[in-house]
């Protein structure tokens, strides 16, 4: 039985866009080839899915899809859990995302992708909710990086801003927005004139943090409490709306690219 032709080889690649069909990882990287070529039904009976009637060539492009290393495994492993049907679908999805993104492609989405992937790599961007996890009660200063980087981002990218992608903008802004009226309440906000938010006076206070003024009465704490959830809902109801469009409209943008401290 002839092997896989160079023919259909580059359709495969040509087709998947050079990407694993499931995760999208590269799978040409410093010039070494790590993607497979996988076959949804096996060549022998003894293999993955190969006591299953194959239609045309064993070999040929519709019987073949394009993974990584750790995909090809997963899905010769746990052929339950990845029948044909299932491939065939993964490998339609992905070849169709590929034609949709390239059939789009623009300079402003070339612009709005490489400013994506700068704003990811400084601005800790899944870690949002970790960063809020102490509120009202405590206020973790890194917050205040975020602000910054709203600002140094806009500074230094200014071939990227506004966003081209007039969602992504819209997106984006309520994010910003979000942050900064949460910020900016920690550093002004004043309940009978008194702080809201204070340093930590204990000998073991996080010098990283603002706390709750200890001197707020109890209606002042429960206002502040108010307030405060009130700034985490709108910060909640920007944030999870654009993770979902950054998912499902910019897939190429690693979300976690942060750098670090």
């Amino acid at each position: 039985m002839a092997g896989i032709s160079d023919k259909t080889i580059s359709k495969l690649f040509g087709m998947a866009a050079g990407r694993c069909s499931m995760c999208k990882i590269e799978i040409v990287q410093r010039e070494v080839k790590i993607g497979e070529m996988a076959h949804i039904i096996a060549k022998n009976k003894g293999g993955a899915r190969g006591g299953l009637q194959v239609d045309g060539d064993v070999n040929g492009y519709e019987n073949l899809i394009l993974l990584c290393p750790n995909h090809h495994t997963e899905v010769d492993d746990n052929e339950g859990a990845f029948p044909a049907r299932l491939l065939h679908k993964i490998k339609d999805e992905h070849e169709a995302y590929v034609r949709r993104v390239f059939d789009h492609q623009s300079q402003g989405r070339v612009m709005d992708v490489g400013g994506l992937r700068s704003f990811m790599h400084y601005f800790p961007f899944t870690q949002v909710v970790v960063l809020t996890d102490g509120l009202p009660e405590r206020f973790d200063h890194r917050l205040l990086y975020l602000t910054e980087t709203f600002t140094n981002f806009a500074k230094d990218n200014v071939q990227c801003r506004p966003f081209s992608d007039q969602s992504l903008e819209r997106y984006y802004l309520a994010f910003l927005h979000a942050i900064n009226y949460l910020v900016d309440y920690e550093q002004h906000a004043l309940i009978n004139n008194k702080n809201v938010y204070m340093p930590g006076t204990l000998i073991n206070a996080d010098p990283n943090v603002s706390y709750l003024n200890r001197e707020l009465n109890q209606d002042e704490r429960r206002t502040a409490h108010h307030q405060v959830h009130q700034l985490m809902q709108e910060l909640a109801d920007s944030y999870y709306p654009l993770l979902s469009y950054l998912r499902s409209t910019y897939p190429e943008v690693n979300l976690v690219s942060f750098v670090g401290w």
